[in-house]
């Protein structure tokens, strides 16, 4: 249980970082196709609906904390609020927001078609309400989104799709690439 908290945790802040290395400030689509894809590798593995839920509010928690770090920066440098504080209001905005992502996971686990194509389908519809919910229609809170990562490749589709349509796009292709290895094992 630790080792997957673990790596739900890991990949969370991978995919946080994919929208702007520290490295050279630009995005990393693989990262965040990888990132993803390990969330989605766990989950295919997950047997019970409320597992899932935990890794996926894990995962949905650390990337957001990772892409809100500029909340503290506000608040604590600008603002004046205690760093504990701004800390504590941060990481609480995105441990909320992750819940989005935990019905999302804890859905897929319970619908979870064998089909691995359907599978994936259904994991990137469910990750695309998570991703609207979140950003419009319940907090218009939508920093960070999976599609800051593909600003080179996928954005090819975006006059198509927006940038909704990217993350729906990104978490189909991150559960397909887990899907393949999945198999193999």
């Amino acid at each position: 249980m630790f080792i997957s908290a673990a790596i739900a945790v890991t990949a969370g802040f991978a995919h946080a970082v994919s929208t702007g290395s520290p490295w050279d400030g630009q995005p990393q689509p693989w990262l965040q196709l990888l990132a993803l894809g390990l969330l989605a590798w766990q989950l295919q593995r997950c047997t019970s609906p409320r597992r899932a839920a935990w890794l996926g509010w894990l995962f949905a928690t650390a990337w957001l904390c990772g892409t809100f770090w500029w909340l503290f920066v506000s608040m604590h440098t600008y603002g004046g609020l205690a760093a504990p504080l701004a800390v504590l209001a941060t990481a609480g905005l995105a441990a909320v927001l992750a819940l989005y992502y935990s019905a999302a996971c804890a859905l897929y686990v319970t619908l979870a078609p064998a089909n691995k194509a359907w599978a994936a389908i259904v994991f990137a519809a469910l990750w695309l309400l998570a991703e609207m919910a979140r950003g419009v229609w319940f907090t218009g809170f939508g920093w960070g989104a999976a599609a800051y990562a593909h600003l080179d490749g996928l954005a090819v589709v975006a006059p198509y799709v927006g940038a909704y349509g990217i993350c729906a796009l990104a978490a189909f292709l991150a559960f397909w690439g887990a899907s393949l290895l999945h198999s193999k094992r």
